[in-house]
């Protein structure tokens, strides 16, 4: 879906209106949200990639893993060490948890398990401080690639795929 840039182009408009949500107004401009609609795009997608997995590999057992906690349910803790404008927090929140229900009916109709790794890490968003934060902003203060998960993040992500696993 390519968040990490959805951050970057909602950080660049978020300077015009800190305290309002421009992002959302860019991405929902004339009635439809184009992020919920690519998120549509994609479950076809995953069914698919789901489908020849399967295909490959019949006796495999797939999981689909969800994208952690990236943004905190309010903006109030963000501006300006992760400049996304206040409104576009709990829009971009929502969009995350859109894709993530997405990935978890695409996995129950594709025959793979779903591991929310969403619940485990609200709190670790990549507005809190390091040490505290699993997903890393746009300048990460820990070895990771910007809007990713940190070390502590993948260790968890890791708990969790291998908790699904049994």
């Amino acid at each position: 879906m390519g968040f990490a840039s959805i951050i970057i182009t909602c950080t660049g408009l978020s300077f015009s209106s800190p305290r309002g949500s421009p992002c959302k107004k860019l991405y929902t401009a004339g009635g439809t949200d184009q992020l919920a609609q690519m998120i549509m795009t994609l479950a076809p997608k995953v069914a698919a990639v789901l489908a020849d997995i399967h295909q490959r590999a019949p006796r495999a057992r797939v999981l689909v893993v969800g994208y952690p906690d990236i943004l905190p349910s309010t903006g109030t803790r963000c501006w300006p060490a992760v400049p996304i404008a206040r409104g576009d927090v709990p829009y971009l929140r929502g969009v995350e948890l859109e894709l993530n229900a997405m990935l978890a009916a695409q996995a129950e109709a594709g025959n793979a398990t779903y591991v929310d790794t969403y619940g485990d890490s609200i709190g670790h968003d990549f507005c809190q401080p390091t040490g505290v934060k699993w997903v890393e902003g746009l300048v990460p203060t820990a070895p990771a690639a910007p809007v990713h998960p940190n070390a502590l993040g993948e260790q968890a992500m890791a708990r969790q795929v291998l908790a699904a696993l049994g």
